[in-house]
């Protein structure tokens, strides 16, 4: 490859891509050390065909005296994106003159075929005809150079086209290891802001510096309703003691990230604080999930669903899901506007916590467990830091070759983000349905589910349109299968679909998008309002169970829609987005931190064939460059808490105030699974990660909180990891207050049989809902000292440890990945720079902290 087609980038934000070398920003903290390591990009070839003019433009001599061509062009390169385009019609002209520029991203490899079908046409009202075709091998256009070529259709019409190759100029993604310059930017604003309220809540040990100021994250983990409402509970009550105006992030996954999302597309946050949006949660999850599925919402979703698959977007069940939890957290109105990025609104100026969501990318012939690459969601981008990689967050749902846009979509919604962050419970919706009705638990098909998905395989079958660029949604275009197995496959459909497209509420949303059997789809234009049910029909409800005679409609819809091609397996239900990672070169992975002593670059490497997976075993082979659409899935899928996201040394997080809700064999079980999986990750990666000892539980028994740090290290963050358990709270009705003898509110369990807070239960009754809320506040509120002395012990080792937040220049230059350039002495530290520490250090970290 030629030195004109690569391009080094190293970029602070977006459109800010520059060759080569470091240089420095006002206004936005440049001083960081992870600008420096170089994250190559190919860049794409920009083939510009002009359409000039036409020339004795026939159909034939009969054919033109019934009707003049009314003709254009249409230019179809299958190696590009997007790459069927066409001219303008020109009415009645038989010497049109279109002087029209199409533009194809191509791949710079001259291995791959370019051909270009190119086809005359003739516009009618009815159906267009084609007048002529030819192909024509655009590979043989040279680079910056002008061919000008004449084209001859059906004997006498001619075409003249212009064909020019150059390199492409732009560029959507952000390459670098380094944070966006938004985030930069509000870290910046978020320090002042955080430093003044310690000083107000801590009487002594309060930072006296911005260096001094110690990062915080709060996290939440999954477990469906039970960790949003935990979730609410948790961070009201770290309003209310100040420290919620103290932290830099609030992270999330699967379930917390719904309460966060309710929260900051809450209008009255974050001015009115925290419980405005947490009373509205409490009326929505008060009504039944399932109540939303009736022909008002079915028709609006259906619509919805219809209009993005027909734009070429991927669609499964993960965005029907999407739709129902962000109506019955958001409401109706909320759902149809808000997006991820307008949280940038709630966070300016550094007025609140900067929002963290997360999920996975995963691959359908490997267990989550054993292969997984983690997805950050922020107000200003989505990204993997394993490649460096980052779009702006309005951009994700665009069409992306080679970093280059190619095709720009809406936004995508947050209900669909929601979606997908909770996916687990799409991939398995009709557990959820059983879940959802009365006087039905088991508490042990929670654990079974969640661990069905983690340790199998997504079992689908890749077809050929997720690497194809044709139109045609992938949904429903045809599988590889053998004839036999096809033919039964069809009389199992047309069977199930006959029974129910016309008969049940399952088959009136089929109807609805357009997926019904074509005898059915050519008959009836529109569906059919579904008729009750009759009291003949057998009681049983989507997993095959008896059920009371008021589920049955609700049943017929589940079964319907699920023996829908568009959801039958578990490939549909999986979220589905187009690859912005598409057509790039991965050749290296880039570990989480740069200055993580390594022996030699960490190129992507294959798992032996022969070896028995082990959880994790696969994460650092690359994902699939050339595939137009990946899967994305519940983060929970791998461990239960979103730790990865935070521990990127980047965003030098002092302090992690971690909320567990995930789902136990008993009350008194054993609370440390999740949070020793997320140890095993962080060894793996080589990131500074306190030692979890298991045998806490035996010394100390179950309580409220744990306190890890590692003492033996100064650059591993402190971790106050909150269980949620129902210990004090029987006793107190708040901290220091005990109950009196007759109040019985603290009295229930959290994962006994028949419990309300099941995973998979998505109506919490307003009781319910107060009783978790008040006990995570509680358990919350009860530690505050715990949480103040730990900020304050974070605040000293800031104050007193040259290595707490910092990288040496030594450090900096030892690191594989620096480029030969920088490490033969290009790069120069200023005096400022090496003034700042006592380690002569490139201070980049604490500077940008």
């Amino acid at each position: 490859m030629s030195e004109c087609e690569k391009l080094v980038v190293v970029s602070n934000g977006f459109g800010d891509a520059y060759k080569g070398r470091y240089r420095r920003r006002r206004g936005v903290m440049d001083n960081d050390p992870f600008q420096l390591f170089e994250v190559s990009v190919e860049q794409c070839h920009l083939l510009i065909v002009n359409i000039i003019e036409g020339r004795n433009i026939s159909k034939g001599s009969i054919n033109d005296l019934i009707d003049v061509p009314d003709p254009y062009v249409v230019v179809h390169i299958r190696a590009a994106p997007d790459g069927k385009k066409q001219t303008r019609a020109i009415d009645n002209e038989t010497n049109p003159k279109w002087k029209e520029v199409l533009e194809y991203y191509l791949p710079p490899d001259e291995a791959i075929a370019t051909v270009a079908q190119i086809t005359l046409m003739d516009a009618n009202y009815t159906f267009d005809e084609p007048i002529g075709q030819v192909e024509y091998d655009v590979g043989k256009v040279e680079m910056n150079q002008t061919v000008r070529k004449t084209f001859i259709f059906n004997e006498t019409s001619e075409v003249d086209i212009e064909f020019k190759r150059v390199i492409n100029k732009k560029y959507n993604l952000r390459s670098s290891l380094a944070l966006c310059g938004g985030e930069k930017t509000f870290r910046k604003s978020r320090k002042r802001v955080v430093q003044a309220n310690m000083r107000k809540i801590m009487e002594i040990g309060a930072p006296r510096t911005l260096r001094e100021t110690p990062t915080i994250a709060i996290m939440g983990s999954g477990g469906g309703y039970r960790a949003l409402v935990g979730y609410s509970g948790a961070v009201r009550a770290l309003k209310e003691m100040g420290i919620f105006d103290c932290a830099t992030y609030i992270v999330g996954l699967s379930g917390s990230t719904w309460y966060m999302s309710s929260l900051y597309s809450h209008p009255s946050f974050p001015e009115e604080g925290v419980w405005p949006a947490t009373e509205d949660m409490r009326k929505s999850i008060s009504t039944n999930l399932i109540r939303l599925v009736h022909p008002q919402s079915l028709m609006r979703y259906g619509n919805r669903l219809r209009t993005k698959m027909r734009s070429g977007q991927p669609v499964t069940f993960t965005d029907f899901f999407g739709l129902l939890i962000g109506e019955h957290l958001l409401g109706p109105e909320r759902m149809e506007t808000a997006c991820l990025s307008d949280f940038q609104k709630k966070i300016e100026n550094g007025k609140a916590p900067m929002p963290l969501m997360t999920c996975l990318h995963v691959r359908s012939d490997v267990s989550a467990m054993v292969y997984h690459e983690w997805i950050e969601f922020s107000p200003y981008e989505i990204g993997m830091a394993k490649y460096g990689s980052f779009v702006r967050t309005s951009d994700f749902n665009n069409k992306f070759f080679m970093g280059v846009i190619s095709k720009n979509f809406h936004e995508a919604p947050l209900h669909f983000l929601m979606g997908v962050w909770g996916s687990a419970f799409s991939i398995l919706f009709n557990r959820l349905v059983a879940k959802t009705k009365p006087n039905e638990s088991g508490k042990k098909q929670d654990e079974d589910a969640i661990n069905i998905l983690r340790n199998n395989d997504i079992t689908v079958k890749m077809t050929d349109c997720d690497d194809s660029d044709e139109e045609m949604p992938d949904e429903l275009m045809p599988e590889e299968e053998k004839p036999e197995e096809k033919e039964a496959e069809e009389k199992k459909t047309t069977s199930n679909e006959n029974s129910s497209s016309s008969t049940t509420w399952g088959g009136y949303f089929k109807g609805m998008l357009g997926f019904g059997s074509k005898s059915q789809s050519s008959q009836n234009n529109e569906p059919a309002a579904p008729p009750q049910p009759s009291a003949s029909e057998p009681k049983t409800n989507a997993i095959g169970e008896e059920a009371p005679g008021p589920s049955s409609m609700l049943d017929s819809f589940i079964q319907g829609v699920l023996q829908a091609k568009l959801f039958r397996s578990r490939e549909y239900r999986a979220g589905k987005i187009l690859n912005y990672m598409r057509g790039l070169s991965l050749n290296i992975c880039y570990p989480i931190s740069p200055f993580t002593p390594t022996e030699k670059e960490c190129f992507f490497k294959k798992q032996d064939s022969t070896k028995k997976d082990e959880p994790f075993d696969r994460v650092f082979e690359p994902i699939s460059a050339q595939k137009k659409k990946v899967f994305v899935v519940d983060a929970g899928l791998t461990f239960n808490s979103p730790y990865p996201a935070i521990l990127r040394p980047q965003r030098t997080v002092d302090l992690i105030l971690s909320f567990d809700f995930s789902a136990r064999p008993t009350d008194d079980s054993q609370p440390f699974k999740e949070l020793m999986l997320a140890e095993k990750w962080a060894r793996l990666h080589n990131l500074p990660f306190p030692k979890i000892d298991p045998t806490v539980f035996e010394r100390e028994g179950l309580k409220e909180c744990y306190v890890f740090k590692d003492e033996s290290d100064d650059r591993a963050p402190v971790i106050l990891h909150f269980v949620l358990c129902n210990v004090n709270f029987r006793k107190y009705s708040s901290p220091g207050v005990e109950r009196d003898a007759e109040d019985k509110c603290g009295d229930f369990d959290l994962f006994s049989e028949g419990t309300p807070y099941s995973t998979f239960n998505f109506h919490y009754e307003k009781k319910n809902f107060d009783r978790l809320h008040n006990l995570t506040r509680f358990n919350t509120l009860l530690h505050k000292q715990t949480i103040l002395d730990n900020i304050a012990e974070c605040v000293n080792l800031r104050r007193h440890s040259n290595t707490r937040c910092t990288v040496s220049l030594k450090e900096i230059r030892n690191s594989v990945y620096l480029s030969e350039e920088k490490k033969t002495g290009t790069f120069r530290p200023t005096q400022q720079d090496r003034s700042q520490s006592h380690l002569l250090g490139f201070l980049g970290l604490h500077l940008s902290s």
